[in-house]
């Protein structure tokens, strides 16, 4: 027990003077993490908002209630409408500087009175997704809704454009024959509206539960990736006791070795276990995760570190070189990352690939730390301190991290202490 102790002791202190070791393992995740928060939560959630350019050469009052439908209700909240001149239109959204440029030729008013082909020039920016496609789609709307309201009320736009156009206020006359003629016009056409063929029940949606932010479906998956590093990193350290005649004098004292081994296993569990607290402080205050969940969140990191830490050192220990060994660590880390979730989160795969990354190590710690930390008792909630974490999976974690380390034990007793 003294000689695990005093291992341990010595490799705190050895690991303490590699500061840029240990500020790797801590900066990688909150670089990535807060790479991902801020391209994911950036927005706040906010509804997209564009501009749109136009340059009206028609200057009818039809043409202007074209313009201001861009700019009416909820549509009027996500673009903003600005008129151009057409040279300056054209500049502007090969530029990328605008959502869309709409050009309304001269003539448009009488064409459309007329049933007459003309054609409008929309230009929409392509490297935006969502408003272009808007613009467009209410763009092909009003040319329907003007092809209809002319073919019903052609006669009554005709009267009201001759109004609109005139330097007089519209006689009393017109205007009232204009709006017997609308009421004529809807009254013959009530029978075929009235009642209408489907009946419509608004139902009140469920109430709202608060979700799970992708931000923090990433973070479990982010902080195993730190730990592989981390494992990594702690295991290849055989290498360096080998190389600096440790564990040759550790052959003369065979008892000796399961101490060894405990000890820098302990090393390891207590280097890991500090990364954890970090960035498991940091991430439950960010996403207001319940601070009760912490202290097991942090013992399954520290498990989890403890049993890539021993299977590390496996595979360390069992190949020929120190550079095949960082060779192979790397060639193995790198797929389990992308597959067990550190890329993107097992959630939102496809089932199949999620089954798959959950038999993986880390994706099977990965997937259990977020069930603990997005638990409906986990988020914006001050209480609820009971694990999602299952015995079983504790259990498995725990056969995991013994059978690593009985291993590491195993060959080094076999051959790579005495080489």
């Amino acid at each position: 027990m003294r000689f695990a102790l005093s291992t341990l002791v010595k490799d705190l202190a050895r690991w303490r003077q590699d500061k840029s070791a240990i500020l790797m393992w801590i900066g990688v995740p909150l670089l990535v993490g807060g790479l991902v928060t801020s391209l994911v939560d950036g927005d706040g959630g906010g509804q997209p908002s564009g501009l749109l350019l136009i340059a009206d050469q028609d200057a009818s009052f039809i043409s202007g209630l074209v313009v201001g439908t861009y700019s009416q209700g909820e549509l009027g909240e996500m673009i903003t409408v600005e008129k151009v001149s057409p040279a300056d239109g054209r500049a502007r959204i090969d530029a990328g500087e605008a959502s869309g440029f709409l050009l309304i030729p001269e003539g448009f008013g009488e064409a459309l009175l007329d049933s007459k082909p003309i054609t409008l020039e929309l230009k929409t920016n392509p490297s935006q997704t969502i408003l272009p496609g808007i613009i467009a789609e209410v763009t092909e709307v009003l040319l329907d809704a003007g092809f209809y309201a002319n073919r019903m009320f052609g006669e009554e736009i005709a009267l009201i454009e001759e109004s609109a156009s005139a330097d007089v206020a519209p006689d009393s006359a017109i205007v009232a024959a204009i709006a017997v003629s609308f009421n004529e016009r809807v009254q013959s056409a009530a029978p075929l509206l009235f009642p209408p063929a489907i009946d419509l029940t608004i139902a009140e949606p469920p109430p709202e539960t608060p979700g799970v932010s992708v931000a923090l479906l990433f973070m479990p998956g982010i902080i195993l990736m730190a730990v592989m590093f981390a494992a990594s990193s702690l295991a290849e350290d055989y290498w360096a006791e080998r190389e600096a005649g440790t564990l040759r004098r550790l052959v003369f004292a065979p008892s000796r070795l399961p101490a060894f081994v405990a000890g820098k296993a302990l090393a390891a569990t207590a280097l890991i276990t500090a990364l954890a607290v970090i960035v498991l402080f940091i991430g439950f205050a960010y996403h207001g995760v319940s601070w009760g969940r912490l202290p097991l969140s942090i013992a399954w990191i520290a498990l989890s570190g403890l049993a890539l830490y021993a299977w590390f050192g496996v595979m360390h220990l069992f190949l020929p070189s120190r550079r095949s060994a960082s060779l192979v660590s790397s060639m193995v880390t790198f797929p389990l990352l992308m597959v067990g979730g550190s890329f993107f989160p097992l959630a939102a795969l496809p089932d199949w690939i999620a089954s798959i990354g959950r038999l993986t190590p880390n994706g099977f710690m990965a997937d259990r730390l977020t069930t603990e930390v997005t638990s409906a008792s986990a988020v914006t909630a001050v209480t609820g301190s009971a694990t999602s974490i299952d015995a079983l999976s504790w259990l498995v974690l725990a056969v995991m991290a013994g059978a690593g380390l009985l291993l590491n034990l195993w060959r080094l007793n076999a051959g790579f202490a005495r080489a």
